[in-house]
């Protein structure tokens, strides 16, 4: 089996349209951010409308760069070439698609969750893109030294209040079973994403007493010594040990991976490899040692189903069916 290894309020509703926007303490100068549902007159306006009244979320097709790229710290928006930056670049939605945009949204993200869940967690805003650019730097030695700023397509992208999906085109009607599971796991892997960076969900204090932070070395461990502490230790974003990366990453393996591969007899095992390869059988006793990755483990997928109705072992289990 071959695997992908995957490294944040809407205010009042006016009586004919629901106007949304950010209250936020920073706003860039000199520059508004405001939207309304519906955004016009199609029969998807409906749908969009009852998605907001049901979750306050905005799904929308038209927006301005300040509504995706702007955050507190800085414009987010990629360019491309010599003179480039990192970041990321969309073009909205082709109207004549987004029906079916709006469908592939609900049957892909939406039907894995609770209302609970959803109404808690969904952004603000939902910009329903044609395509997403992901900018990333090219170094060419070629001819001397110089730095190339090119951009990859992705499936979705997240950015502080807000989530860019793709398929707002042509394709949208021409995808096959592998594109829609692609779509289907970058999905959820950014909507969790965005709740960690909204700050919408974080470790509890019985989470936290289980694993001991203030071991010596514990930034410098193995997995292996890891594991023992209870630590998943696949490397998201960041290198060292914390309560929210655990938190995290606990998250992100059971929206990943099947029940069945967590817990499995380990068909893979590296002592050194701090990926989501090494989560093969890490729920298993030849690596889970003292049985508190598993008492870890539990204590989230627990915290979920109490409080918002929501299973999420149950989407890696879709996801790998």
């Amino acid at each position: 089996m071959k695997w992908s290894y995957f490294y944040i309020e809407l205010l009042f509703l006016s009586i004919l349209t629901v106007s949304c926007y950010d209250e936020k303490d920073l706003e860039p100068s000199n520059i508004v951010s405001s939207y309304s549902v519906p955004q016009g007159t199609h029969d998807y306006d409906d749908v969009i409308v009852d998605i907001y009244d049901q979750y306050s979320s905005c799904l929308l097709y038209k927006f301005t760069d300040k509504d995706t790229y702007w955050t507190p710290s800085g414009w987010m928006n990629g360019s491309l070439g010599e003179e480039g930056t990192n970041g990321y670049i969309v073009t909205p939605a082709d109207e004549n698609y987004v029906g079916q945009q709006v469908d592939l949204l609900q049957n892909a993200w939406f039907s894995f969750y609770s209302d609970e869940f959803l109404k808690e967690f969904l952004p603000v805003k939902i910009m329903l893109c044609s395509n997403i650019d992901s900018v990333y730097a090219e170094y060419d030695f070629s001819e001397g030294f110089k730095v190339i700023y090119k951009g990859k397509g992705v499936n979705a992208w997240y950015n502080y209040d807000n989530i860019c999906v793709s398929y707002g085109n042509e394709t949208v009607i021409q995808m096959t079973k592998e594109d829609t599971l692609a779509f289907r796991r970058k999905i959820n892997q950014i909507f969790i994403e965005s709740m960690i960076g909204r700050g919408k969900t974080s470790p509890t204090k019985e989470f936290e007493e289980v694993t001991n932070y203030k071991t010596d070395g514990i930034n410098s461990m193995s997995p292996v010594e890891l594991w023992k502490l209870g630590v998943p230790c696949a490397s998201l974003k960041t290198y060292s040990v914390s309560v929210e990366t655990d938190w995290t990453s606990f998250l992100m393996m059971m929206i990943t991976f099947s029940e069945e591969f967590l817990t499995r007899t380990p068909e893979y095992f590296n002592e050194w490899d701090h990926s989501m390869a090494n989560w093969d059988g890490i729920l298993n006793p030849a690596k889970d040692v003292n049985g508190l990755l598993k008492k870890r483990y539990d204590m989230v997928r627990d915290y979920f189903i109490e409080n918002y109705n929501m299973d999420l072992q149950k989407i890696g289990n879709e996801l790998n069916r």
